[in-house]
């Protein structure tokens, strides 16, 4: 029996992006053969329904899945013939610790070789098994009843996949390119942006209106979240995930349609100093030049 160990080293390097995931092709078909196995915190947790609510409802990549906790993981050895929808742990010189749902490929392990993992995130994960992530909040999702936001992300997870599978993706920039040519469509919608996804140099709705002027609405995250659980496709929301802290803040910036689980636009900024905690008035701007 292998054990899966608390890390004391330094995790994994995030890349320099929070979204995305392998670009091989091959790779990533090759997955839609595999079962995957889904990983659970030990213990209850609201992550963990959620995670499995919205498994039951919406994967659809793979040909099935399994649930296991980190401690029944630990008991048996890593599958090549499987994928493990996971959470991982990793850290930047910049902009330092994040978690992210990650699809990885099983592999087989080197005798003794253990997993090692952090607060139900692993650490130890090579990004060459990595073919899909995404930051996520775990205390947002446990504490703040954002886990509405997990059938958000397990949809991303899966457009992405299907988007490098099919030749649409190959490397960083057509990614970017991809997801920068959704921009524009957010303003066919109603963007919903949350009270606490705001910058606090846009104080109401008054201030984002002379910004933007597409159909948008200022509103707290239980009205977000209700969106995204009704999945209306004629709504888009925000979502923030503040990193570090005081003077090595960031600030991940992501609107999803409400509906498809589409990732529609995307940036980060330094939050330093208490500045740009969320939406400012260059992302709206964005959004509205956006062609």
């Amino acid at each position: 029996m292998r054990s899966i160990l608390l890390s004391t080293v330094l995790l994994v390097s995030i890349p320099s992006i929070a979204q995305y995931g392998s670009f091989e092709a091959s790779a990533v078909k090759a997955a839609k053969a595999t079962t995957t196995i889904v990983v659970l915190d030990a213990g209850d947790s609201p992550y963990n329904r959620a995670i499995m609510n919205a498994v039951k409802s919406e994967w659809k990549y793979t040909t099935g899945y399994e649930f296991l906790t980190v401690a029944e993981l630990a008991a048996q050895p890593m599958d090549p013939a499987k994928t493990y929808l996971l959470k991982t742990a990793k850290v930047d010189p910049v902009k330092f610790e994040g978690t992210f749902l990650t699809l990885v490929k099983g592999w087989k392990q080197k005798k003794g070789e253990p997993l090692q993992q952090k607060d139900n995130a692993f650490t130890s994960i090579g990004q060459e098994q990595e073919l899909a992530f995404i930051m996520i909040d775990p205390k947002a999702i446990n504490e703040k009843n954002m886990s509405a936001m997990l059938t958000i992300y397990l949809k991303h997870l899966q457009d992405y996949l299907k988007l490098v599978e099919a030749g649409k993706i190959t490397d960083k920039a057509t990614a970017d390119r991809t997801y920068s040519t959704r921009t524009r469509l957010v303003r066919d919608t109603e963007l919903l942006l949350a009270r606490e996804h705001v910058d606090k140099s846009l104080p109401d709705a008054a201030a984002i209106a002379t910004q933007y002027t597409s159909p948008n609405k200022l509103v707290g995250l239980v009205d977000l979240t209700a969106a995204v659980e009704a999945q209306d496709r004629a709504l888009t929301v925000s979502d923030v995930i503040l990193t570090g802290d005081h003077k090595n803040k960031h600030c991940f910036k992501r609107v999803f349609n409400a509906g498809t689980g589409e990732l529609m636009y995307l940036a980060d900024d330094a939050a330093i100093f208490g500045k740009k905690e969320g939406f400012i008035d260059v992302d709206l701007k964005n959004i509205t030049r956006a062609r």
